[in-house]
């Protein structure tokens, strides 16, 4: 069965109109997955210690289709759906409140070594195998986006800082969110009102580095991406109407 957690909408987690938007979902699937992962006992709270491996965020999708108050409770639902790989996880997940469908996406992650960086087979931690689900949905599949930054122009610099670490030590995947965000001012994105929103995670970036933003605007949609300092790309990004 899924995966369900009831939740209270937190206004720590609004956008700057007071609700909660993409920014707010995503904070939320990570938690569904965090808890679900737990459940199972392969959560980070038990994998560094235990198996030398920590879980990786390599993509994030959500669909938002409106924004979260505080008339209710939020319910938040996750599965795994069937899959091929012997390394990937894919989480389908989706966000209900007062019965009513608010959000959905997926997240991908893997579980990679703390010693040799690398990923592992998802039975070197032993990784229960009969978790997936095949579960009807409405969840299109990820983007083929682009993994370079060509075309693109530059915003801002963005320093790693000791709050953006997470127990692996690198920028937990929240700050990236906020990271593209910041590429424009509040006017912007209330007059785009973007409904889409997926990040791909290529490197990790650590404390002191000096990351460039950049981006790429489209009648539809904004492409973004984060650079390391030897112009190598950390992580793409997309908002879409």
């Amino acid at each position: 069965m899924p995966f369900i957690q009831a939740v209270m909408p937190q206004f720590r987690d609004a956008d700057e109109d007071g609700l909660i938007g993409i920014r707010g979902c995503m904070r939320a699937f990570q938690d569904i997955h965090t808890w679900y992962m737990h459940s199972v006992n392969k959560g980070n709270d038990v994998l560094p210690e235990t198996y030398g491996a920590v879980w990786v965020y390599t993509r994030y999708q959500i669909h938002l289709e409106r924004k979260l108050d505080y008339s209710g409770p939020a319910a938040l639902t996750a599965w795994i759906e069937p899959q091929k790989s012997s390394i990937r996880v894919l989480a389908n997940m989706e966000i209900r409140q007062n019965g009513v469908l608010m959000a959905q996406g997926r997240l991908e992650s893997c579980v990679v070594s703390l010693e040799k960086r690398m990923p592992l087979r998802l039975q070197a931690v032993d990784f229960p195998s009969d978790m997936a689900e095949d579960i009807p949905h409405g969840i299109p599949e990820f983007r083929k986006l682009r993994k370079d930054a060509e075309g693109m122009q530059t915003r801002y610099f963005r320093a790693v800082r000791v709050s953006d670490l997470d127990k692996s030590r690198h920028m937990t995947n929240l700050r990236y969110i906020e990271m593209f965000q910041d590429a424009y001012d509040s006017a912007f994105w209330e007059a785009f009102q973007p409904k889409e929103m997926e990040i791909r995670f290529l490197s990790q970036c650590v404390e002191g580095e000096h990351l460039t933003v950049r981006s790429r605007e489209e009648e539809n949609a904004v492409y973004l991406a984060a650079l390391h300092e030897d112009e190598t790309v950390a992580s793409v990004a997309v908002f879409a109407r």
